[in-house]
């Protein structure tokens, strides 16, 4: 037997509110991470940066699926996303932050430290993007509009970081 319109939706809001409860718990888990002592090897961090994508893929797969659903969901839902978003990428620049603040050797003296470090110079331009979006696209409360100064200070401070170290990495060999 079929189901109904009304049931197809009631479903999918139902799947929306279970995604916003995993996208609740894993921003806690970014959380916790942030909150310990920065990741010391490159693959720490690379799982972190994961962890992060996966919050991102989530929040995407949300917004996609919300405005079928939207009067089924809590009218809030849609600041609600954009704040988990913010947390998120805040405590991700946290983490990278004290990671390239303090990097391992393996990210600054490997062959393969510059396209790491051009890869991640790359991902916090994009993020400032974001940032700066949101701030001109979004009508913030002061509080959050602070929050977003501070996490856009700190993504300048982490991209000068990189650039000092990409600086300094070891340059490709182009002829021998």
């Amino acid at each position: 037997m079929a189901l109904t319109e009304t049931e197809k939706k009631s479903k999918e809001a139902q799947l929306v509110r279970q995604m916003a409860g995993k996208l609740r718990h894993d921003i806690g888990v970014l959380e916790k991470y942030r909150a310990t002592t920065p990741p010391g090897t490159f693959l720490e961090f690379c799982a972190i940066r994961r962890h992060h994508n996966d919050i991102q893929g989530l929040i995407y797969v949300i917004q996609e699926r919300m405005p079928w659903v939207a009067e089924l969901l809590p009218a809030n839902i849609g600041d609600w996303i954009i704040q988990a978003k913010m947390k998120a990428l805040a405590s991700f620049i946290e983490i990278s932050r004290k990671f390239v603040g303090n990097p391992p050797l393996t990210l600054t003296g490997s062959l393969t430290a510059r396209d790491v470090l051009t890869n991640e110079c790359k991902n916090f331009s994009d993020a400032r993007d974001f940032f700066n979006k949101i701030l001109m696209e979004q009508a913030l409360d002061d509080k959050t509009a602070d929050a977003l100064d501070r996490t856009l200070v700190m993504i300048d401070e982490t991209i000068e970081i990189i650039e000092r170290l990409l600086s300094r990495s070891v340059n490709y060999l182009d002829e021998f």
